[in-house]
């Protein structure tokens, strides 16, 4: 048996069957882009896989440059250090054979300086009137003497019996002739006289400091002729 349509589903399926051919384009048209956004989304996802292997090649490659240049900075500082050592080495060592050197020398002047007082005469007796003897660094003498000028004409003073007399001091090194001398006139020859003439801070401990400090500096050998003068 038929069935039978109303006219409204009737009207209904054909407004259906005339909106097919629409919907059916469009279905089309949708999976169209669907396809195209799909195919832009596996060139993008292929992009995104190549940028993110050359980022991390690109990475890679920098940290490889990194290493290389903390290696070759390690290794620099390495070989600075080497030079350091090896010049403060060489420093050190010339150092030592300066020192050693000087050493050496200071001994060799020593034994100079004792080869020349062997060489030397042995003292004499100490001369009439030397009141004081220095010997320089070599074994020079350096003499002060004491020396009275008589004055003939002089008569002596009322309650003295010593003679009036000049004193003279004189320093004289036997190695260079380095002389100094100091004069008291017109005085009685006594003890307390020549005394206080040698002691005096003016007079005879002048040249008693000075014969000193000389002989602490001279380095003159004294000949055998100006020791016997």
């Amino acid at each position: 048996m038929f069935r039978i349509i109303s006219t409204a589903r009737l009207n209904e399926l054909d407004n259906l069957a005339s909106a097919f051919p629409m919907v059916r384009s469009k279905s089309d048209r949708l999976e169209k882009d669907l396809e195209t956004e799909q195919r832009l989304t596996k060139e993008l996802t292929a992009k995104a896989e190549q940028a993110t292997a050359r980022f991390r090649q690109e990475l890679t490659d920098l940290v490889q440059q990194a290493d290389a240049r903390v290696a070759e900075a390690r290794a620099s500082v390495q070989r600075a250090q080497h030079q350091a050592n090896a010049l403060i080495d060489g420093a050190t060592k010339r150092a030592n054979d300066i020192e050693r050197r000087a050493d050496q020398k200071v001994r060799e002047l020593n034994a100079q300086i004792e080869q020349l007082k062997a060489k030397l005469p042995h003292p004499t007796p100490i001369p009439e009137g030397v009141v004081a003897r220095y010997q320089n660094l070599v074994g020079a003498l350096i003499d002060l003497t004491l020396f009275t000028i008589e004055d003939t004409n002089a008569e002596p003073g009322y309650g003295y019996s010593a003679k009036r007399v000049d004193l003279k001091l004189v320093s004289l090194c036997a190695g260079c002739g380095y002389r100094q001398e100091e004069t008291r006139k017109e005085v009685y020859d006594t003890a307390e006289t020549r005394t206080n003439f040698l002691e005096n801070t003016y007079e005879g401990e002048k040249l008693k400091r000075w014969a000193q400090e000389h002989a602490e500096t001279c380095r003159a050998v004294a000949l055998p002729l100006q020791r016997a003068a």
